[in-house]
């Protein structure tokens, strides 16, 4: 017996639990952490990836680093 779901039960799953989510986040206090702790835990992220994922490339023109940095551009350095 094989249980099919429907597309869009798995968006209405999806849309609950962002909403169950984000409820959650409401709650949460706001913590202010600096850049460095920020890059931390992107580095440790970074090193639960297999080796492989961490070799391909998703996007070999670099749209997204270029995306980016236009953002950047717009963004003023703190006095």
């Amino acid at each position: 017996m094989s249980i099919v779901v429907t597309l869009r039960e798995q968006i209405e799953q999806r849309r609950s639990e962002w909403a169950e989510f984000n409820r959650w986040e409401a709650e949460q206090p706001a913590v202010e952490r600096s850049p460095e702790e920020i890059m931390a835990d992107l580095a440790a992220i970074w090193d639960w990836l297999p080796p492989e994922a961490r070799l391909r490339d998703e996007d070999p023109e670099k749209l997204g680093v270029q995306a980016m940095r236009r953002a950047l551009s717009h963004l003023k350095p703190r006095p």
